[in-house]
């Protein structure tokens, strides 16, 4: 018999994809340790609370945990899944505890051309890894221009998600100011990368419509505890 997750964290683990990729996540489960782990709280709850809206691909709703805890598969048991399996394992990797799989993660999604991968991108600009917020930036700037299809997808989930971008948006200002590990941090010219990722979504967004994408997040809303 094969290791899988318990119940309650596989639950919690294809509550994260949208429904047409589920087969597909029940099948990739099976790379991850099941002593692994998956957090109740979401992507867009902030402060111990639970946030007043959802998160949404094309209409599907995404319940994202705020962080999984599981090794990276070896490379081997990955190798054996199609490419949309590998890009659930590493969606759900970009959750991960550790910052560095965080970071592998969301490179590895950055060649993945299917939308319900956008907020698996866009999450981690809320956070506190600035390599991470460099990435997205140079992503969202240079290459997601050659795939049209992919652009889009990025534009309309901004567009559909204005509180969860107001959200992210917030989050990214406040660890502007907390972040000891950017060197920048005292440069009041210098753009912090998350921000600045999030800024070249805001403009793709506005690009594709006339709907402003964010926000300003309420007062209460805080950064939320890595």
């Amino acid at each position: 018999m094969i290791a899988v997750p318990t119940p309650s964290v596989a639950g919690l683990l294809l509550r994260a994809v949208p429904q047409p990729v589920r087969r597909d996540a029940h099948a990739a489960m099976h790379v991850l340790a099941p002593w692994g782990a998956v957090s109740a709280q979401l992507v867009q709850d902030s402060g111990g609370g639970v946030a007043d809206h959802d998160v949404h691909v094309d209409g599907d709703p995404v319940h994202i945990p705020f962080r999984v805890s599981f090794p990276w598969p070896p490379a081997a048991v990955l190798g054996r899944l199609s490419p949309r399996r590998r890009a659930v394992v590493a969606a759900w990797m970009s959750r991960s505890e550790n910052a560095g799989h965080r970071q592998r993660a969301v490179r590895e999604l950055f060649g993945v051309p299917e939308a319900w991968v956008v907020p698996f991108v866009v999450a981690p600009c809320g956070e506190y890894v600035h390599e991470i917020g460099t990435d997205v930036d140079r992503f969202v700037r240079t290459e997601l221009d050659r795939d049209p299809g992919l652009r889009d997808a990025y534009a309309r989930f901004v567009r559909d998600n204005p509180r969860f971008f107001g959200i992210t948006l917030h989050r990214a200002v406040t660890f502007r100011q907390l972040d000891h590990r950017w060197p920048h941090r005292d440069d009041p010219e210098r753009s912090y990368p998350q921000l600045a990722a999030l800024d070249a979504l805001s403009a793709l967004a506005r690009r594709g419509g006339r709907d402003h994408p964010g926000y300003p997040a309420p007062p209460s809303v805080t950064a939320a505890p890595s």
